[in-house]
């Protein structure tokens, strides 16, 4: 689970995770910078409770910029990779472009992107690239899979977001359609469905699977289905979440998940080779 999913302080977040059965969390950079722990420290109590730390993000405005720009977006870039590196992560989450000056070129955005690879990879990192819903040009996973192919480096890996997805009105045919394996990280949040802006409604109303009006065990049995073996990570923003004690909230999102699971792997209509316990 990502740790913007539930409230309290970071130390308290972890305890919660780790107590709920998670084996992984996703961190989130304000999270590590307000909690007062060095990445060493956060790294020694998560490895102390048994938890791997999957993923950091998020790294915003890092495609779609001019060549100047790109300059203090790469300098900005090798500074994460060194907080990573603290962490003992190895990977890194990379946004879609959000500003109203983003540069519409697909050609910048996968070249500037081709170097984020590098410059990950020459730290035995990688780069997870995710589609915003409201990205200026890239707000579609099927953008961010295009961008990617046309960055055409080994390193960068595409993340599916399940809100992100049913936002656009992206199908599950959208998957069956990745090659296999493109799928570097995935996502999972239900949501009502609410006719309203899609910033607003992802940051407020997502939630836990089975909370929702999405069919995410059909979205997932897809990416499953096309080899992915990553975890199996929630990402839900949610006020009323953080609100709530981060141990019940925690039970909570680990039980809906394990119901998710179950439901993906035991029903019939949506056969999948594996999908592992990711907590």
């Amino acid at each position: 689970m990502a740790t913007v999913s539930i409230g309290g302080s970071l130390e308290e977040k972890i305890s919660a995770l780790a107590a709920a059965g998670f084996d992984s969390i996703e961190l989130l950079d304000d999270d590590l910078r307000r909690s007062g722990m060095t990445p060493e420290e956060c790294a020694l109590r998560c490895a102390d409770l048994g938890l791997t730390i999957e993923l950091y993000q998020p790294f915003r405005r890092a495609e779609g910029v001019t060549p100047s720009e790109f300059r203090e977006v790469l300098s900005r870039f090798r500074a994460e990779l060194e907080v990573m590196r603290r962490l003992g992560t190895d990977a890194i989450l990379v946004v879609s472009n959000t500003d109203p000056d983003a540069d519409s070129s697909r050609d910048l955005s996968a070249a500037q992107l081709a170097i984020l690879g590098a410059a990950a990879a020459d730290h035995g990192m990688k780069v997870m690239f995710e589609a915003l819903a409201w990205g200026t040009h890239i707000s579609h996973t099927a953008d961010a899979f295009a961008t990617i192919r046309d960055a055409g480096h080994p390193n960068l890996g595409l993340v599916v977001d399940t809100f992100h997805m049913n936002a656009r009105g992206e199908t599950t045919d959208m998957l069956t359609q990745l090659p296999p394996h493109a799928v570097g990280f995935l996502q999972i949040a239900d949501a009502p469905w609410l006719p309203m802006d899609l910033l607003p409604w992802s940051r407020g109303y997502r939630c836990f699977p089975g909370e929702g009006e999405f069919d995410l065990a059909a979205q997932v049995a897809a990416v499953v289905s096309a080899g992915y073996r990553g975890p199996l990570s929630l990402e839900i923003f949610n006020p009323g979440y953080r609100e709530r004690p981060a141990h019940e909230v925690a039970k909570a999102g680990a039980e809906a998940l394990r119901r998710l699971i179950a439901e993906v792997t035991e029903s019939p209509e949506r056969p999948v080779a594996a999908v592992g316990d990711h907590r």
